[in-house]
């Protein structure tokens, strides 16, 4: 079928945005895409939304397929152009816009607002719904059943007529790839943590638990830039890192054993399938996309009624584990299957 022009717009740029803008540049004839960072402050705050109306002005009609990373302001203009002009208008939903966390006002869904009642209008006007995992569309009862956090989008939009779609991300295995020898009792967590919020969404304080636990195993936290809240003192077998590079992570993964996912919330964990893919036996919360990565190749928990069980689980577990995390990862979320969702919405 014949290529055309697309369009991304997205408010964050992280890596798995810009693998989908690798994906896109594969299979069309242009991306223009458009980069809306969601500062807070008034005067940034409409110089973004004017910067969005005038893209979709002269963009949206050149394209074939508006692509919109989550739904948040910067998706409006887009996807009401795209309704104007005649073109399909898919959103993908990470997480954040499919949940809503009480404990922590966490979540589109959290507050009812113009922020909320704009992406649920969002949602009416999108052709399509990309989600990552299932959960994010039909919500996930163990996170409503653990932390009272509700989840999915038909949860809280049950007479929504636009399509849902679940289209994992993807990651490649040519690079995420074990390159070094284990070491025994490690375990590793890698999390972007700016502020208390996060530390505690991303299950920080699980894997600083988990570190009092098992004094005699090494743990290591990257990705931690702010300082520990005052109620959790770091053990003397942790080690801290900062942001971590691709290559600074693949080394990681590499030299530990273990890979834990405390996450309250979360869609598909990128760094949780890297370091499976790495061959790190999986150690996650069985909410959202976890469980769905992890399967039966490492060990899924409930915080509050398995933790004597996990325990057990990292002092026998078997390296074999490892093997059988990478391939799973790479039959089910390889960046293949990614792209050829892509390819069949651009050339269809």
């Amino acid at each position: 079928m014949k290529k055309a022009a697309v369009a991304l717009v997205y408010s964050l740029n992280n890596t798995f945005v810009q693998q989908d803008l690798m994906h896109l540049k594969n299979c069309a004839t242009k991306v223009y895409q458009l980069s809306s960072l969601p500062y807070k402050d008034p005067l940034r705050f409409l110089f973004n939304r004017f910067r969005e109306f005038f893209f979709s002005l002269f963009f949206i009609s050149r394209s074939k397929v508006i692509f919109c990373w989550f739904n948040d302001y910067h998706a409006f203009f887009p996807l009401l152009f795209s309704r104007i002009f005649f073109r399909k208008g898919i959103v993908i939903v990470g997480g954040y816009d499919a949940v809503s966390d009480p404990v922590f006002s966490y979540g589109l869904f959290s507050k009812n607002n113009l922020r909320q009642q704009l992406a649920r209008l969002n949602y009416k006007l999108a052709h399509h719904i990309w989600v990552v995992d299932d959960s994010l569309a039909k919500g996930c009862f163990e996170a409503k059943e653990q932390e009272q956090i509700k989840s999915g989008i038909k949860t809280f939009m049950p007479h929504l007529k636009t399509p849902i779609e679940t289209i994992p991300t993807g990651y490649d295995p040519n690079f995420w790839k074990c390159i070094t020898k284990k070491t025994p009792q490690t375990i590793l967590t890698v999390a972007n943590v700016p502020d208390a919020r996060t530390f505690y969404r991303k299950g920080i304080d699980l894997f600083l638990k988990l570190a009092n636990a098992l004094p005699h195993h090494n743990f290591t936290l990257a990705g931690l830039t702010f300082s520990l809240p005052s109620e959790n003192e770091l053990p003397k077998n942790v080690t801290l890192r900062g942001k971590q590079t691709a290559k600074e992570l693949k080394e990681l993964y590499s030299a530990h054993t273990f890979y834990f996912q405390g996450s309250r919330v979360e869609g598909l964990p990128n760094v949780l399938c890297e370091a499976m893919l790495c061959e790190c036996i999986p150690l996650a919360r069985n909410v959202f996309g976890m469980p769905n990565a992890v399967s039966i190749t490492g060990f899924l928990f409930n915080p509050h009624q398995d933790w004597e069980a996990l325990l057990q689980f990292i002092e026998t577990a078997t390296p074999a584990l490892g093997k059988k995390a990478r391939q799973r990862i790479q039959k089910h979320f390889h960046q293949e299957l990614r792209g050829k969702a892509f390819h069949r919405i651009v050339t269809m």
